[in-house]
């Protein structure tokens, strides 16, 4: 019985073990199963947000085999240009850019323009480079507009396929340091503007955008006409309309058809005042082609002085605003001054300086437009500083009245007088008046006496018995 009871309980210990064996090995395909459907589930939302913050792939997939201008620049910062070390480390990320809008007008010698449709990749923008030629027009104007800083594929596309001096980008990406000396700034064949634009996106109504337009003149190899590279680096629209920048018809004339005004920005702004312009002369004078880029950004930054300006009325002080406008204004008109840039042609041409002469008084008056109104808001300041410290000063004042009755009461009770102490050996108290009056009559007789000298030694004149008596109880003269 005792064989037969311990065989017939042996194998129960291993019988137990095969089952939790079974179930523990149940279990890990289960894991193993939820685990796979969780990394699944993972990769399947990593990529669906990795799509909808792509762009399509033949745009944000494409970059040049080879990158001969990203390899130039690397070759200059290797060579000692370290000035171009941020344009370096910027190109390498290969990215393109959001709202991206290239349009490309050609012009004749004989004032006509032809405008190719806009483009709005890098793609479309290499491939109207390599096959689109110019023929017969003699300038050619490459206007982009983009949010605030090229891309580096941009800069690939545009640097290698025109030859463009890489100091020009390393100037538009907003980094820091030195880039040039003022004498090869002023010679080169590119210019930088700032700008400010007025935007109901901002939380007070004198806050402006403020961003870089860039422009690069090119001339031919053979000096027969120029390409221009224009930037904006801001895609704001702008409710306005590029006839503010000429002056309008007379009362008797014919007047221009009715527009709607639609929100633009500043590229189509610039594209549209070529209407106004001369372009015959757009071969003779860079200067005067990029003339209304000028014109517009006088017109934006008077119109942010102007709000200032009206805000500073309406709240009768100083109103919050962001600074750096004079000085971006006073650069402005340094490259008014040179006409563009050192470097361009047509410098002596009449039509270069008829614009010379317009644009450097209308930015005359700007700067001090913008001197007048910082000297007002200083005297406003100074006003304000003073008013405070006229209320803080009536503050302690009032304290100082408040406990002047208790000060006085502790004091006579303090005093050793005869009408308190009870001994006839201290003195009374109305000597003790007498004293403070005689004090007071001394004190204030010889503030006065030395006013008056001072008033005669100065101005050559005696002072009046009230301005010395003023002087002497403390009142402004």
């Amino acid at each position: 019985m005792t064989m037969a009871s311990s065989s017939s309980s042996t194998p129960e210990p291993n019988l137990n073990a095969r089952v939790a064996g079974i179930r523990a090995r149940h279990q890990d395909q289960q894991a193993d199963h939820v685990e796979h459907h969780i990394d699944a589930g993972i990769k399947a939302v990593h990529k669906s947000f990795s799509w909808r913050n792509r762009k399509p792939n033949h745009i944000v997939d494409w970059v040049q085999p080879n990158a001969p201008y990203h390899e130039y620049v690397k070759s200059l910062v290797a060579a000692g240009w370290t000035n171009l070390l941020d344009l370096k480390n910027y190109m390498s990320s290969a990215d393109t850019q959001q709202g991206l809008v290239v349009s490309i007008v050609d012009i004749s010698d004989d004032g006509k323009q032809k405008r190719w449709p806009d483009l709005n990749n890098e793609i479309d923008l290499d491939q109207f480079l390599k096959s689109t030629p110019r023929n017969d027009a003699k300038v050619r104007l490459y206007v982009a507009e983009y949010d605030r800083c090229p891309s580096s594929t941009l800069i690939e596309v545009l640097g290698s396929s025109l030859k463009l001096d890489p100091r020009f980008f390393q100037w538009s990406i907003w980094r820091k340091g030195h880039v040039f000396t003022p004498s090869q700034r002023h010679r080169a064949p590119y210019v930088s503007l700032g700008f400010g634009i007025l935007t109901s996106s901002e939380p007070r109504r004198t806050d402006a955008e403020k961003f870089k337009a860039m422009v690069y003149v090119q001339p031919d190899e053979d000096g027969t006409g120029w390409t221009g590279v224009i930037l904006f680096g801001s895609c704001t629209k702008y409710i306005v309309s590029a006839r503010v920048l000429t002056p309008p018809p007379a009362f008797s004339s014919p007047l221009p058809p009715s527009i709607i005004l639609e929100p633009k920005s500043l590229r189509q702004l610039y594209l549209e005042s070529f209407e106004f312009m001369d372009l015959t002369q757009a071969l003779k004078s860079p200067f005067y082609t990029i003339s209304n880029i000028l014109r517009l950004n006088c017109f934006c930054w008077n119109q942010i002085i102007t709000a200032i300006r009206e805000e500073d009325r309406f709240i009768n002080g100083i109103s919050d605003t962001s600074i750096g406008h004079t000085e971006e204004i006073k650069r402005s008109l340094s490259v008014v001054q040179r006409s563009g840039s050192l470097g361009w042609a047509g410098r002596g041409e009449k039509i270069t300086q008829d614009c010379h002469e317009a644009l450097e008084e209308d930015f005359k008056h700007l700067v001090e437009q913008t001197d007048l109104m910082w000297q007002a808001r200083e005297k406003m300041a100074k006003i304000q500083q003073r008013k405070s410290e006229g209320r803080w000063t009536s503050l302690t004042n009032a304290f100082t009245y408040l406990f002047l009755p208790f000060t006085i009461i502790s004091g006579i009770y303090g005093m050793n007088v005869s009408e308190i102490s009870g001994s006839k050996a201290n003195p009374d108290i109305w000597q003790f008046f007498v004293a403070v009056a005689g004090l007071v009559i001394l004190m204030v007789a010889v503030l006065s006496i030395s006013n008056w000298i001072h008033l005669r030694r100065k101005h050559g004149r005696a002072a009046g018995l009230k301005e010395i008596l003023s002087f002497a109880f403390g009142h402004d003269r």
